[in-house]
């Protein structure tokens, strides 16, 4: 979780081009913004900055931070090696027509708290957020001390041999009675693609070392090759709904990192444009999305991804944005048919069992703004948030 302003500056990379040759690496989004932020911060025009403030005192809250790895769960998967990711289904309930609770059974969008004991998954999402929060603070202010922090906490993750995860989601949303892990559970590392970006506003940093790049990218290469061959991966791939929509940005987002530029435009061609031909119809309306018991989240949620897949294809020259299906159906009518009952969630005519937080919607709204109709989009986000984006209001990656 970040909080409202660290996220505010993460958005900042998906909205000004910048002519430099020195920009970072940035893949989910342009880098020209945070690029013009840290030069004007180190020409010290945002030192009194409300959001640099809150940005710095977030990182500085993370120094302290125990490095966090899958080898801290007292649970041993199934290969019986800890280095091995392992989280359980969390919709999945026990059984109650069987004595022992196996099979367990399926309650859509009800978590069942048995689920959280497991630490592996909450501990890869405040990795990732930490990762991310004290590595834009480096980016922006050249300090030290946050890119040693992240290296740090990016060193115990991924590189060293006692705490290292291996690179495969074998055992990831496994459910008792049913199976040892599903394809589903790799959307547990759906935030991969924000990881990325931050470790590549690393890369200049002493902390972070050329040796540490070369490690991580050899990781993220053999993670590649576990999503594309293994069972879970090819199970994955084939999900018609927004599982199979962050499968592809997790693809699309190792493949741009490691520089396989040519792999990941066929892929966004060949595969995402389906996405977008099978998901959307005329109307705007997601069919797979709305099946489920949080229909509006998941509307959102499904829509999010297709935008980071949107803004990987403006990297390798392919427009996702203004992509129309056969009926009609695009990122935009997607988006637009569902403004209105973010306005006025109770005239949602689907199942929502849980309130639905406007603020999901507000990156999709800043990209709108530069990639269909800053008019339009602006007045959106007048309407929904008013003066509510500010300091204390929290919001999801």
């Amino acid at each position: 979780m970040i909080n409202k302003y660290v996220f505010l500056l993460i958005t900042f990379m998906f909205s000004n081009s910048f002519g430099q040759n020195d920009l970072p690496k940035i893949y989910s989004g342009d880098p020209g913004k945070i690029f013009s932020l840290r030069k004007a911060y180190l020409n010290g025009e945002l030192k009194n900055d409300a959001a640099i403030k809150y940005l710095k005192k977030q990182a500085d809250k993370i120094l302290d931070m125990t490095p966090l790895s899958v080898t801290d769960k007292e649970q041993v998967p199934p290969s019986g090696d800890k280095h091995d990711y392992m989280s359980m289904g969390k919709y999945w309930w026990p059984n109650p027509d069987t004595k022992d609770g196996l099979p367990y059974i399926r309650k859509d969008g009800e978590v069942n708290p048995e689920a959280l004991k497991i630490d592996d998954a909450a501990s890869v999402k405040n990795m990732i957020s930490s990762v991310i929060t004290v590595s834009i603070a480096y980016y922006i202010t050249n300090d030290s001390k946050y890119s040693a922090k992240a290296s740090r906490l990016l060193n115990v993750w991924f590189l060293d041999d006692i705490s290292k995860m291996n690179p495969n989601l074998n055992f990831a949303q496994f459910v008792p009675g049913r199976n040892d892990g599903r394809g589903a559970g790799i959307i547990d590392l759906h935030d991969f693609c924000l990881l990325i970006d931050a470790i590549s506003l690393l890369e200049n940093s002493k902390e972070w070392t050329k040796g540490n790049d070369l490690q991580i990218r050899n990781w993220f290469s053999e993670y590649l090759i576990w999503l594309q061959t293994s069972k879970n991966g090819i199970e994955e791939s084939k999900a018609k709904n927004n599982h199979g929509s962050w499968y592809d940005v997790q693809v699309v987002a190792v493949m741009l990192f490691l520089g396989k530029n040519e792999e990941a435009k066929e892929y966004i061609e060949n595969v995402s444009a389906k996405r977008i031909d099978s998901q959307i119809k005329e109307d705007g309306k997601q069919p797979e999305e709305l099946a489920r018991t949080k229909s509006l989240h998941y509307s959102a949620f499904n829509l999010e991804a297709l935008s980071h897949l949107a803004v990987f294809g403006d990297k390798v020259g392919f427009d996702l944005w203004n992509y129309k299906n056969i009926n009609g159906g695009s990122i935009r009518t997607a988006l637009d048919y569902l403004l209105p009952f973010v306005l006025e969630p109770d005239k949602w005519e689907y199942k929502e069992i849980a309130e639905f937080n406007a603020e999901e919607i507000y990156p999709l709204l800043q990209k709108a703004q530069t990639k269909y109709d800053n008019k339009i989009y602006s007045e959106w986000i007048k309407k929904l948030y008013g003066d509510k984006i500010k300091i204390g209001i929290e919001n999801f990656l």
